[in-house]
């Protein structure tokens, strides 16, 4: 594999990771708006699937899926959930780390 294809690589990963933050981002933004001006009969089995979709460990997201391509591609170790990797695991650190000062 040559440097500027594993590059060029680097920055479509970057991308996907990039537009992934932005896409929960955009969900929890939403999810306000979705209650407050929808009645309770529309958003309730809106915020359900929607939890469903970003908590689920059955479906497959694509975007993880192109993402976990692209960690291949550069040698990076592939990914299990995207807000368990990025939200989760980062959190646990600190609160293990900020206990451990104590």
């Amino acid at each position: 594999m040559s440097d500027s294809s594993k590059n060029l690589d680097k920055a479509i990963l970057f991308l996907v990771v990039f537009s992934h933050h932005l896409y929960i981002v955009a969900i929890l933004i939403s999810i306000p708006f979705l209650i407050f001006n929808t009645s309770w009969y529309v958003s309730l089995p809106l915020l359900t699937w929607i939890l469903y979709l970003g908590f689920s460990q059955i479906l497959d997201c694509p975007w993880t899926n192109l993402e976990n391509r692209f960690r291949l591609k550069i040698g990076i170790p592939t990914i299990d959930t995207f807000i368990k990797h990025y939200y989760i695991k980062p959190y646990m650190k600190l609160k293990i780390k900020k206990r451990k000062r104590f």
